[in-house]
């Protein structure tokens, strides 16, 4: 009795002594991550983004579905500062409310993927044999296919919308991030922590729970940060071909779509979808370089 109390007290004293060595790292890894080139700009872009989107309904000038036939492809002004388009609806209501459909078909197709990849990757790596060449030959198959390719194949099959969108993306990136989980799995299962607690008696999957998947994580962040950008264009250009979300709903893909007949007469109604997915694609790049730089110490300049 008195040994398990003088042992869990080492535990609690050895688990208290940790958590300054815990907070300094989160601190290092911030300040690497601050000094990252234009890691501020990217955190205002996406900051400020993200605020367009929840606040849209009271940001937005004009309702982005209100037509005005009297005012069709007028040019930027104080009435519509980016213009309006060929059925007189404000440019810059649909820009913001395009907004909110880029970040949820980018944020929620990455994280479908980073779940469902991540899973795969931990089952192959940490079970091996048979249940890793057939999670992994179901992978290679999946990027057999060329990734806009698939999105349309899935899109199609799935139907045009938000929904169907988020669907088709987190499969067409769940190989990327199930190879990238996979290959850190087997490097963390053969460190002397994990074959320590195997020999304790420990059950598979609390030593995958506890040990493996929080020492395998950190490239699935970074790859996932890195992710975001990517799918808001993916989305972008399925809905620019007509099969994610569909007018009259605003969505960057679409309007640019709508406004391609009227480049020469009205060139505003692709400027301004153009514009904010050019800003954000690059704002979202420089946060997952910085994410990269402060969650890998190896990293110098």
């Amino acid at each position: 009795m008195a040994g398990s109390i003088r042992e869990s007290a080492f535990a609690d004293a050895a688990a208290l002594s940790a958590l300054p060595a815990v907070r300094d790292r989160r601190w290092d890894a911030l300040r690497r991550a601050a000094r990252a080139r234009l890691a501020p700009f990217g955190a205002a872009v996406l900051f400020a983004a993200i605020v367009v989107a929840l606040a849209a309904p009271l940001l937005a000038p004009y309702d982005p579905y209100a037509q005005d036939l009297s005012s069709t492809l007028s040019g930027p002004s104080r009435a519509h500062l980016l213009g309006t388009d060929n059925v007189g609806r404000d440019v810059l209501s649909r820009v913001m409310w395009g907004t909110r459909v880029s970040l949820i078909a980018g944020f929620a197709s990455v994280a479908v993927a980073a779940l469902a990849g991540g899973l795969l990757g931990v089952i192959a790596g940490y079970a091996g044999g048979r249940v890793d060449g057939l999670v992994m030959r179901v992978m290679d198959a999946v990027l057999s296919f060329p990734p806009l390719v698939l999105a349309l194949a899935l899109g199609a099959v799935l139907g045009a919308g938000l929904s169907g969108v988020v669907i088709a993306l987190g499969v067409v990136y769940t190989p990327t991030f199930a190879r990238l989980m996979r290959g850190q799995v087997l490097s963390v299962k053969t460190r002397d922590y994990v074959e320590a607690a195997r020999a304790l008696g420990s059950p598979a999957w609390r030593i995958a729970r506890q040990h493996v998947l929080p020492n395998a994580a950190t490239p699935i962040v970074v790859q996932a940060s890195l992710s975001v950008a990517f799918a808001i264009l993916a989305e972008a250009s399925l809905s620019f071909l007509g099969l994610g979300v569909q007018p009259p709903a605003a969505s960057w893909g679409s309007m640019i779509n709508s406004g391609r007949g009227y480049l020469q007469q009205a060139p505003w109604i692709v400027f301004g979808p153009g514009a904010a997915l050019f800003v954000t694609v690059v704002g979202l790049n420089f946060v997952g370089d910085a994410i990269r730089d402060g969650l890998d110490p190896r990293l110098t300049r």
